[in-house]
C-alpha cells in the first residue's frame, strides 16, 4: 500500500512524541502529522486523507463525539483509535466513542517507567498498523469465488434454536445496530464473544440492555439460557455450553491469539449443544476467529450463516475468512442483519 498516513491528536506532549515514534519504529514510511487540540486536528482532516487516528478523550477544542462526526465526514474509512488515561468512567467513554464511529480503545498506561509505556504504546499502534498493511494485502489477492448453491438454507424452512454472535473490531458499534432492533418475544437465546477487556464487556451489557427489548447481560458460569435473553462473554476467559444448555467457563490458553474465543463456543455448540439448528452471525473483526468453530458447525448441525459485508465492515478479517472458505450462507450490510434475524421462524 502506499505510505500509511496518521493523525495523532493529544493534549500530552510526552503521549504525543510515545505515539509517533512508535508508529515510526513500526513503519519508518509512515507519515504522521500531530495536532496539540480540536482545530489543528480538524484542519488537518481537512487537507489529508489519514488511514489511522489516534486521538485522546480530552482533545481540547473541540469535543471527542464532534471531531468523531466530523471524521465520518471527511475520512469515513479510517481507523479510529480513541485513548484516555486510567478512570472510573473511561470504559464509558470508550464505550460511548466506539458507538459514534471509533474502531478501537487504549487506557494509556501510567507506569513509572518511560520504556514501560512506550512498549504497551508501541505493542497497540503495531497492532494496528500490521492490521491495516495486511487487509491491503489481502484486496490484492483476487478472492475464491463462492458458490453457496446446494448448501443455502430457506429463511421459510429453517427454524434456529440459539443464535450466536462472534465480533471483534467495531463490535460495539455493529452490536448496536443489531440487538436494539430485535423484539422482546425473541424465542431463542443470544451468545455473544466480543473480544474485550472484562470491565469493557460489563459496560457494553450495560449499555445494550438499556436500548433494548431483550435481556442482555454477562454471562454466569453455570447459569442456563433461555430465550428473550442475550449472553455476553466475560472478557479474559472462554465462554462455552454444554448438554444442558449451560454457560460454563474455560480458563484454557488463548486460541489464535484471543479469549475468549467464538471457535470456543461455536465448537462447544457443535459438540454438546442437544439442538440441531444453529443461527451463526460473523461481524466486523481483525482475524479469523469463528472460521475454526463454525467449519464443525456446518458438519455436526444445520447451521445458516449471515456474515457482515466488506464495505460495513471496520475490519473485514472474521467476516472474510468465513465467506472465502465458503462458510456464509448470506452476506449482508450491517444495517439489514436485525430484519434477516427477525424474518426466521423460532421454536
Amino acid at each position: 500500500m502506499d505510505n500509511i498516513r496518521i493523525l495523532i491528536a493529544d493534549s500530552s506532549p510526552v503521549y504525543k512524541k510515545m505515539f509517533r515514534s512508535a508508529v515510526l519504529e513500526t513503519d519508518s514510511s509512515a507519515e504522521v502529522v500531530c495536532a496539540d487540540n480540536g482545530t489543528e486536528a480538524v484542519s488537518a482532516l481537512k487537507r489529508m486523507i489519514f488511514d489511522i487516528i489516534i486521538v485522546d478523550v480530552e482533545i481540547k477544542e473541540t469535543g471527542l463525539l464532534e471531531f468523531l462526526k466530523i471524521i465520518s465526514k471527511e475520512t469515513p474509512k479510517a481507523f479510529v483509535l480513541v485513548t484516555a488515561r486510567p478512570s472510573s468512567t473511561s470504559a464509558k467513554i470508550f464505550m460511548e466513542a466506539m458507538s459514534k464511529g471509533a474502531s478501537y480503545s487504549l487506557t494509556k498506561p501510567i507506569y513509572d517507567s518511560y520504556s514501560e509505556n512506550f512498549d504497551i504504546i508501541k505493542s497497540k499502534t503495531a497492532e494496528i498498523i500490521l492490521m491495516l498493511h495486511n487487509e491491503e494485502e489481502r484486496k490484492k489477492t483476487k478472492s475464491p469465488s463462492i458458490n453457496l448453491k446446494g448448501k443455502s438454507v430457506s429463511i421459510k424452512s429453517f427454524r434456529p434454536q440459539i443464535i450466536l454472535i462472534a465480533v471483534s473490531t467495531g463490535g460495539p458499534r455493529a452490536l448496536e445496530a443489531i440487538i436494539p432492533k430485535l423484539d422482546a418475544d425473541l424465542a431463542v437465546p443470544i451468545l455473544i464473544v466480543q473480544h474485550m477487556p472484562p470491565h469493557f464487556i460489563e459496560t457494553l451489557a450495560q449499555r445494550l440492555d438499556s436500548q433494548s427489548a431483550l435481556n442482555v447481560k454477562v454471562a454466569e458460569d453455570g447459569e442456563k439460557t433461555k430465550g428473550g435473553t442475550v449472553y455476553l462473554a466475560p472478557g479474559g476467559i472462554h465462554m462455552r455450553l454444554n448438554a444442558d444448555n449451560e454457560i460454563y467457563f474455560d480458563d484454557s490458553p488463548p486460541i489464535n491469539g484471543v479469549r475468549p474465543a467464538a471457535d470456543a463456543l461455536f465448537e462447544s455448540v457443535a459438540e454438546d449443544f442437544t439442538g440441531s439448528r444453529v443461527l451463526s452471525i460473523v461481524l466486523t473483526g481483525m482475524g479469523y476467529d469463528s472460521q475454526r468453530g463454525l467449519a464443525k458447525l456446518k458438519n455436526k448441525k444445520r447451521c445458516f450463516c449471515i456474515a457482515q459485508s466488506e464495505k460495513t465492515c471496520v475490519v473485514y478479517g472474521m467476516p472474510r475468512a468465513v465467506i472465502e472458505d465458503g462458510l456464509a450462507d448470506k452476506v449482508l450490510d450491517l444495517d439489514k442483519i436485525a430484519l434477516e434475524i427477525e424474518g426466521f421462524t423460532y421454536i
